[in-house]
């Protein structure tokens, strides 16, 4: 009987040191699994901060409102960045909208992504770039249809 509760004993033991081992390759095997990113830093401050004029002619006239007499006239829009906003490369999209109601506005088109970098200081942007050479003519998306419509620049850190 000796020998039978010897055995028994061993084979406790065995069991507990089994179990223990088990659950030590467990909590040794989740945290293996944890992987942590690295920081976030969101400044305050550094969104870019600007004003969109329009020109019937690309190059005189720039005004935050105009006035098109026919709506197969040409028109164009560029972004005038203020100072002491964000610095890097940045995409621009941008959206026309014409109103459809006392409040609301319904999308016409996309138009380009325009990548740029910004320096912090007042630039002024275009749909080409900084360069108004191939700046967008908004007439193509009117498409002839009077109404009152305005350009959305979406301004995306890359």
């Amino acid at each position: 009987m000796n020998v039978e509760k010897s055995q028994r004993t061993f084979a406790a033991v065995t069991l507990i040191t089994v179990a223990a081992v088990a659950l030590v390759l467990v909590v040794y095997a989740a945290v293996i699994g944890t992987i942590t990113g690295g920081d976030v830093v969101i400044a305050s401050g550094s969104s870019v901060q600007g004003t969109i004029y329009y020109s019937p002619n690309n190059s005189t006239g720039w005004a935050t409102t105009l006035d098109v007499s026919n709506p197969a006239n040409s028109w164009y829009a560029r972004l005038n960045v203020t100072a002491g906003g964000y610095s890097g490369p940045v995409n621009i999209d941008w959206l026309l909208q014409r109103k459809s109601g006392p409040s609301s506005w319904t999308n016409i088109g996309w138009v380009n992504d325009t990548a740029v970098t910004l320096d912090g200081t007042a630039q002024i942007i275009y749909t080409s770039g900084l360069s108004s050479s191939t700046n967008h003519d908004w007439v193509t998306e009117v498409a002839g249809v009077a109404g009152t419509y305005h350009v959305i620049a979406y301004v995306n850190n890359v």
